[in-house]
């Protein structure tokens, strides 16, 4: 009989035996944080500094302990008669009789009090000046928390239609998600004051915090758009209720802009119409919205309001005619490094996250539609064509001879269940060929003991070697033509090598067929974890392989339930072992070599599930490991139109899988934290009943080919709990496998002799207490 031939000695795949990738990686990645983290530190004292500096009082806690010094609800409020366009605080100081003004942050001598501010402000070290007005029939229209999409463009449009200027009081983490908006606004002539970071509370918040707020603002409208402005708003306005953030702005070398005209359109809901006062003549700061929920009802009320206003003799400016020279704004600053550091920076935590969310939203739900709807309708054809296919009659002596293939290492509880099964099949020609990989416990007694009364068994020791050289051995020792392959934990139901074996009785779409892929499915499900497992064995069997099977384009055929032509198994080498997904690596050998690969879903194969979380996680980080060696082994094949849907849908999928989770998992985890803490749950929640609505569809379309029960159906609202922290773990438990270049060895679960099958044809019944009865007497 023709054996494969040895293969060459190579070392796995990416092992490293000088041990130096490992350390070479983590130079480098130590060289990367620390550059990171020496550019933020260079970085951060100039882009956290004031751009406007003043002269005296700069430090942070200024603020609060002058306003400390005198009683908050009381602040003395002075200013001319009609005076509110701007808000300021004064230092109190008394020289020579004289009550005078004075500039907190400078030695400028603002003016003297009058007398009736003199007896207002008392014996306070401070007082909240108000000041200037427009001229009358003058109407300055503002416009608070924008820029933002659903309403700024339409009031850019009506102001453009009118002819009327405006001033926008932007907060800055809007003009970050949208400086097109931002720009839209100054090239059009409108000016541009500063509405914080986002629209905090200042009494809420440290005094770091309030003046990194107004700070990063001003920083952000330079880099957008080289646009400086020295005019603030305080959010919510009510500068006698916020003192702090009057005087933090101030300390900053920003000027305060109150408003007199309310139109409370904040106060309205969405859809109810806004009525504005009346006006009277005298002009005005008129207060609106742009920003901050739905302003539609602003915009219809501005259609009304703005050509009533024309009609009366009213004209619309900008705050400029009233503002001090020195609180214009320029639109011609070049942004600073510190200035474009910052938007950067703003960019990467608002814009980004965002954009990667949808970006990862839609792909993945365009990608599972797709191959969902894909695979779905190719597996339920291939089940239907399988289902219907004319199998040829054959004579008992016509079956081909088949060797089962065991190799088995400590599997001294199980193995004897095992023999059992197969002992019980009803194919007329088989040989089994056990091979102890140089157990340490029982195992070898148990083997030797069954082949006693069972003369279709051969046992062979062996050094340990590992699964592969242990599978090589029984091939090269076995007889048949067609080589079945299983596990020391695995039964077969008494079908299922006859299912295997009338597969190679005649070719498949022009082919020979050179392996046979089986149905695995959990026989302990007794916890949750082993309940998962028996519907992922079931969702990825029956509709993904066998979608597979219909294009030709099957690349694992697992070891634990597999049938092989001996022809095949020869030109392909055999098990190799460089990789720990011997069998997949075998599978693509094959395909490469032109053999037909098909599934049998009657092949069915019940076999022990890890049931604890240590004993899964380490199961999965093998085969992933492994199925990653395998595809970076056998990478020619990728995009390779020679290899059909295999090399063009299959391979490029799993090579998909692997590395957009590797470089996006961690970002989309953060981005959906963060977007559940800012209570934006629908985005996470739609993708969420969407990716269990579709497997849902897979999992009944599963249940339905093979006749399960359906209560495997109420795993699928919880299989993402797992499934996401277990892909998690093994990928970039891969991954740093892969990088440090270690060998990983043959890992065997821990065994519990916990799987149950369904009551099969009366021998095996009869079979399994005779086992159980010599194993007791031994």
């Amino acid at each position: 009989m023709t054996k494969p031939a040895p293969l060459p000695v190579s070392p796995p795949v990416f092992f490293d035996p000088s041990g130096k990738r490992w350390r070479k990686i983590l130079v480098a990645l130590v060289a990367s944080v620390l550059l990171i983290v020496l550019s933020v530190v260079s970085i951060l004292p100039a882009a956290s500094a004031p751009v406007w500096k003043g002269q005296e009082n700069q430090s942070v806690e200024y603020p609060r302990k002058l306003l400390s010094t005198a009683d908050l609800q009381n602040i003395p409020r002075i200013g001319p008669e009609g005076g509110f366009a701007f808000d300021r605080i004064a230092l109190i100081e008394r020289v020579n009789g004289k009550v005078l003004l004075k500039d907190p942050f400078s030695s400028t001598i603002w003016r003297e009090a009058t007398a009736e501010e003199i007896e207002l402000i008392g014996d306070s070290p401070y007082a909240m000046e108000t000041f200037g007005k427009p001229a009358d029939h003058t109407l300055m229209l503002t416009f608070d928390d924008g820029p933002d999409p659903r309403n700024t463009p339409e009031i850019l449009d009506l102001l453009s239609r009118e002819g009327v200027p405006a001033t926008f009081f932007t907060v800055g983490d809007n003009v970050v998600k949208y400086p097109d908006i931002f720009r839209r606004m100054t090239q059009e002539g409108h000016m541009v004051g500063n509405h914080t970071m986002s629209h905090i509370d200042f009494w809420a918040h440290d005094d770091l915090f309030n003046r990194q707020q107004i700070i990063g603002a001003d920083r952000v409208m330079r880099a957008s758009d080289n646009y400086a402005t020295r005019l603030f708003r305080i959010p919510t306005g009510d500068p006698g209720n916020n003192s702090l953030a009057l005087l933090q702005s101030q300390q900053l070398g920003f000027l305060h802009i109150n408003m007199d005209f309310d139109t409370r359109d904040w106060s309205y809901a969405p859809g109810v119409p806004i009525k504005a006062q009346k006006l009277d003549g005298q002009g005005h700061i008129v207060l609106v919205h742009d920003g901050g929920g739905d302003r539609s009802a602003t915009l219809e009320m501005l259609k009304t309001f703005i050509p009533q206003a024309k009609a009366q003799g009213y004209t619309f400016t900008t705050v400029a005619p009233i503002l001090p020279p020195e609180f214009i704004p320029r639109g011609d600053v070049q942004g600073a490094v510190e200035d474009n550091a910052t938007l950067a920076a703003m960019t990467t935590y608002l814009v980004t996250p965002n954009v990667l969310l949808t970006w990862l939203f839609w792909f993945g739900i365009g990608s599972l539609t797709i191959l969902t709807f894909l695979y779905v309708v190719l597996a339920v054809i291939n089940n239907h064509r399988q289902n219907r296919r004319v199998w040829p009659d054959v004579e008992e002596e016509e079956w081909p001879f088949v060797s089962v293939v065991l190799p088995v290492f400590n599997e001294e509880l199980v193995v004897a269940k095992t023999l059992d099964a197969l002992r019980a099949s009803d194919y007329p020609r088989m040989e089994v060929v056990a091979i102890n990989d140089g157990s340490t416990d029982g195992t070898l007694a148990v083997l030797s003991e069954y082949a006693k009364t069972w003369p279709q068994l051969r046992v062979i020791d062996q050094p340990n070697g590992g699964k592969s050289a242990a599978s090589n051995h029984g091939i090269n020792q076995s007889r048949g033509e067609i080589v079945i392959t299983l596990d020391g934990d695995t039964l077969f139901e008494p079908q299922t090598i006859k299912m295997f074996a009338r597969h190679f009785l005649e070719p498949r779409n022009g082919k020979i067929v050179g392996a046979v892929a089986g149905l695995v499915k959990v026989g302990n499900r007794r916890n949750i974890l082993t309940a998962w497992q028996g519907l992922e064995y079931l969702s990825g069997i029956c509709v993904t392989r066998m979608a597979e099977g219909l294009m030709g384009a099957i690349s694992i055929v697992p070891g634990a339930c597999a049938a092989w032509r001996r022809d095949a198994l020869v030109k392909g080498g055999g098990y190799s072992h460089d990789t720990l997904a011997e069998d997949a690596d075998l599978t693509l050998s094959l395909q490469q070599l032109g053999y037909s690969i098909v599934q049998e879903n009657k092949a069915v194969a019940w076999t022990e599930a890890p049931m604890t979380v240590r004993g899964l996680f380490k199961q999965r980080l093998r085969w992933t490991y492994g199925n990653i060696q395998t595809l970076y082994k056998h990478r020619h094949m990728l995009f390779n139109p020679r290899f059909g849907a295999l090399g063009l849908l299959t391979m490029p999928y799993a090579l998909i899988s692997v590395l957009v989770p590797l470089v996006f998992m961690p970002l989309t985890v953060a981005v959906a934290v963060t977007s559940l803490a800012r209570g934006e749950w629908q985005a996470v929640a739609l993708f969420s009943l969407f990716v269990v609505a579709t497997h849902m569809l897979i999992s009944i379309v599963a249940i339905v080919m093979v006749g399960e029960s359906p209560t495997h159906l109420l795993v699928v609202p919880i299989y993402r709990l797992i499934y996401e922290p277990l892909r998690a773990y093994v990928l970039f438990g891969s991954a740093i496998l892969a990088l440090r270049g270690t060998a990983v060895g043959w890992y065997r679960p821990e065994r519990t002799n916990s799987v149950l099958m369904p009551a099969g044809p009366g021998k095996l019944a009869a079979l399994a207490p005779a086992t159980s009865d010599r194993l007791a007497a031994s």
